[in-house]
């Protein structure tokens, strides 16, 4: 850290997601009163009271992962001497140096009266609900069970915004951001296990023709049809995604160029032959085979090159990207 942050008029704090502190300047240091080797590495509950480790663990944590960002969220740290200190943070979700760190802006807070008056009435309401020692336990186990029941709450709408970003809505497929980040990690795992990889990129034949003349819902309709058999022949590690318009790909892992052309025709050849309502429809399908050197871009360049030879060559076929180079 250089001198500028270290002795900057503000509290700066570096934390991993488990909570561990990566770094702290000495303007929070002497605020708290420690050393540096007394705080880093260790959890950030070390300079938190109780109340505010469930503050940090129900609403920091969540927030920073959803929204990348908190702004303006008042917390109290406790000093070595286990002083209570009002602190006013800001902080940002980042990644450096190939690791996720937050890094976190301090403020310590010494007019706040309307935030304190808002405690103070807080604490007032506890203090008469809890004058009978059986009252306070009581109290305090229905607190933290609604503590935990908002912990899962916020848990189950971070899992289904995760679903929401990667998945493409009208097919319920992949889309095709997650598709980029599922192609970089299997090229990544074949490259170091030595394993063959194939990539699958399918386009349905003349579909601005089905959509002018049968309209863009009966489209849609096909789409989403064509989705749920693209996932019925998918095996286990199989990865099949909405890759963009009528387009769609499909990762194979651990499936060398014979096996893929293979799967290729199999789904051709169903699309082909299915009962679909009013026409037939068929797909022109691209292959390519990872290749010593293959980045995410070269990879998709060639299977999209094998479609277009696919497409150029009358549609309704297989082409992989071996026999046009």
């Amino acid at each position: 850290m250089d001198e500028q942050l270290n002795y900057a008029p503000c509290g700066y704090l570096s934390l991993s997601d488990d909570g561990t502190i990566r770094t702290i300047n000495q303007t929070l240091l002497s605020l708290l009163g420690y050393d540096l080797y007394e705080l880093q590495g260790k959890h950030v509950n070390t300079i938190l009271p109780v109340s505010s480790r469930s503050f940090y663990q129900l609403y920091f944590f969540p927030m920073i992962k959803l929204q990348e960002q908190v702004e303006e969220m008042y917390l109290t740290f406790k000093s070595k001497t286990n002083n209570d200190i009002p602190i006013l943070l800001n902080a940002l979700r980042k990644k450096r140096n190939g690791e996720i760190v937050n890094d976190c802006v301090l403020f310590q807070i010494k007019n706040r009266y309307e935030y304190e008056q808002s405690l103070l009435t807080v604490k007032k309401e506890t203090e008469k609900r809890n004058r009978v020692k059986s009252e306070q336990i009581a109290e305090l186990d229905l607190l933290r069970r609604e503590l935990e029941s908002k912990q899962k709450e916020l848990l189950e709408v971070n899992a289904q915004l995760q679903k929401l970003a990667s998945t493409d809505g009208l097919t319920g497929l992949k889309n095709r951001r997650s598709l980029q980040e599922d192609l970089t990690s299997n090229i990544s795992l074949s490259t170091r296990l030595s394993q063959p990889l194939s990539l699958l990129l399918l386009d349905i034949d003349h579909f601005k023709r089905i959509n002018d003349t049968f309209g863009h819902l009966t489209g849609d309709k096909i789409l989403q049809e064509l989705g749920v058999l693209l996932t019925e022949e998918s095996r286990k590690d199989d990865i099949s995604a909405r890759y963009g318009g009528e387009e769609f790909a499909m990762i194979l892992p651990n499936t060398n160029q014979a096996d893929a052309i293979k799967i290729a025709e199999r789904i051709r050849l169903r699309i082909e032959s299915e009962g679909w309502t009013n026409q037939t429809i068929t797909i022109s399908i691209g292959i390519a085979t990872l290749t010593l050197g293959d980045t995410v871009d070269t990879f998709q360049s060639r299977a999209d090159q094998a479609l277009y030879s696919s497409k150029n060559r009358g549609r309704n076929r297989v082409t992989h990207a071996c026999c046009i180079e």
